[in-house]
């Protein structure tokens, strides 16, 4: 019996002193609508969803974090963020955050570079590559770049992200400690 408080003990000291914390993961998704306000697409609206996990967030300052999913509806045609040309300097596709607010999503689809993807026509316009860069939009139809605005909602049937409790490393390495500790001066 003194063997089982001792360890009990031990393990609790072991946790409380390995700083153990429990982080939450949460992936939250937003709706977002693009209204085209230029060229031959003008006075369109466009639809999609992206995810983001925001699990690793500091909180504050300019963040970036890779985002999990993105869905856009562009004129009947899905692209998602297997689409994206994955540029290395605007490391696309990510999700963008201020200081824990969500400020939108870099997100790029081309036809031309170096991950081209075929893209049909939209709306019967020749699109030759499109990009999403938080609040705005841009499309180029030959050598000419028209502009829309992107904004993003919480889906209105999310009250909060789900969220579920995940053990930080450092508490699965007390537990070892401990235990290895334990098995040593108990043998």
């Amino acid at each position: 019996m003194m063997n089982r408080v001792w360890l009990l003990a031990a393990t609790t000291v072991g946790v409380v002193l390995s700083n153990t914390q429990v982080s939450f993961a949460q992936t939250v998704t937003y709706d977002f609508t693009v209204d085209v306000t230029s060229g031959p697409l003008s006075g369109e609206s466009y639809v999609g969803e992206t995810s983001v996990d925001i699990t690793n967030l500091l909180l504050e300052g300019n963040e970036t974090v890779q985002s999990t999913s993105i869905t856009f509806n562009f004129g009947n045609v899905e692209f998602t963020e297997a689409d994206d040309v994955q540029d290395l300097d605007a490391r696309s596709p990510r999700a963008n955050f201020q200081d824990d607010n969500f400020l939108g999503n870099t997100y790029i689809v081309s036809r031309f570079g170096n991950r081209p993807i075929e893209i049909p026509l939209i709306d019967n316009v020749p699109v030759d590559g499109f990009a999403i860069d938080n609040s705005e939009f841009g499309y180029v139809v030959g050598a000419d770049l028209y502009r829309g605005v992107v904004n993003y909602a919480l889906p209105l049937d999310s009250d909060t992200p789900n969220a579920q409790p995940v053990p930080e490393p450092s508490l699965w390495l007390g537990f070892i400690l401990v235990g290895y500790w334990l098995r040593r001066r108990l043998a």
